[in-house]
């Protein structure tokens, strides 16, 4: 049953270097924009281009892996889950959120190499594995067998 979880997957690349902020508590949030991609013909046979903008967020030391390795314009896959929020702004107005939280991420492109993977001790690695993430408290390892 664990594949029927709130789980996500997103390959594509970063609209925007990443933003970190450190928050009262200590803790590290990262925010960035990650654009996929689809291609497919319409019913009079063009190809039509599709890009999908997505709210990306990493906690704790995901937040400061991604500061650390991860540009604008470069490629990833991203995993995570869904998140839906909603909050009130300065002008009184309702506004709803859904952003990736981010839980696991590959770097696929980096200029002249490809599929690096870079490690929580932030040294490259020979095989592409995902570095884990760390995210908030009460949420860390639930349910992932950790």
């Amino acid at each position: 049953m664990n594949a029927l979880r709130n789980k996500v997957q997103l390959i594509g690349r970063l609209g925007q270097d990443p933003e970190i902020k450190t928050l009262e508590s200590g803790k590290k949030v990262a925010h960035f924009n990650l654009a996929t991609n689809e291609s497919y013909k319409n019913a009079d046979g063009a190809k039509v281009d599709e890009t999908t903008w997505h709210s990306i967020v990493a906690w704790n030391g995901l937040a400061e892996l991604t500061s650390k390795f991860l540009a604008k314009g470069r490629e990833v896959c991203i995993e995570g889950r869904i998140n839906y929020r909603s909050y009130t702004d300065k002008n009184g107005n309702q506004k709803n959120v859904t952003e990736i939280v981010a839980t696991d991420l590959v770097m696929l492109s980096s200029g002249n190499r490809s599929r690096d993977m870079i490690a929580d001790d932030s040294e490259p690695e020979p095989s592409v594995e995902p570095f884990a993430g760390s995210e908030p408290a009460g949420r860390a390892g639930k349910g992932r067998g950790k």
